[in-house]
């Protein structure tokens, strides 16, 4: 389902890219203040303690930008990613995160790179999350919250007045989840998606 997924929304970008005309010059030097996107999602991480090598799951999500000055936005980002199966165990594991931030862009013709640091929430959900009763293990549940910050890059080029298309957006997501060790864990993000300008 998910492979259908990012099918169609490959589909989608083409077909805008192919059927869109170049941006007014008035179009690209007045950004949208408010832009609304949907990403494909995908998430590399290690595994954890006593199990070896990494993983991967994959997703989507949705991201809001509200422009604050010239070079300055304000960013939320929702997603959602999953896997049936961590490497080397006989459990999944899915991720939500909730996070909010700056992102410093700068256009060049109708392509803008940014930078964006994000901090919020991360709920683990249909895994083993050890429970801890002080300093022993009383037991594990499958589902546990806590802390997440990302630090990241990326790239997108105007397709229109409307649309613009996240080419690549890279993130290190750190999460502080139970593990039976250090309680972190190290994540690369990769996104792609499409966005909407109000």
């Amino acid at each position: 389902m998910l492979r259908s997924t990012w099918k169609s929304v490959a589909l989608v970008l083409l077909l805008c890219v192919g059927t869109s005309r170049p941006a007014s010059a008035q179009m690209i030097d007045r950004p949208a203040s408010i832009d609304l996107s949907v990403n494909y999602t995908a998430d590399i991480s290690n595994a954890s303690p006593g199990v070896c090598g990494c993983f991967a799951m994959q997703g989507g999500g949705v991201n809001a930008r509200f422009r604050l000055i010239d070079h300055l936005s304000a960013v939320a980002d929702f997603s959602v990613v999953n896997t049936g199966s961590v490497s080397g165990a006989t459990y999944g594991l899915g991720l939500m995160t909730m996070m909010a931030g700056p992102q410093f862009r700068h256009r060049f013709g109708r392509y803008t790179p940014y930078g964006q640091v994000l901090l919020g929430a991360v709920h683990g959900f249909n895994s083993v999350f050890p429970v801890n009763a002080g300093n022993s293990a009383a037991g594990s549940s499958n589902s546990a919250t806590g802390f997440v910050f990302a630090l990241g890059a990326g790239s997108e080029v105007q397709m229109g007045p409307k649309f613009s298309a996240r080419l690549i957006e890279l993130d290190y997501l750190h999460t502080n989840l139970p593990n039976n060790s250090n309680n972190w864990q190290n994540h690369l993000k990769i996104a792609a998606g499409l966005i909407y300008h109000f």
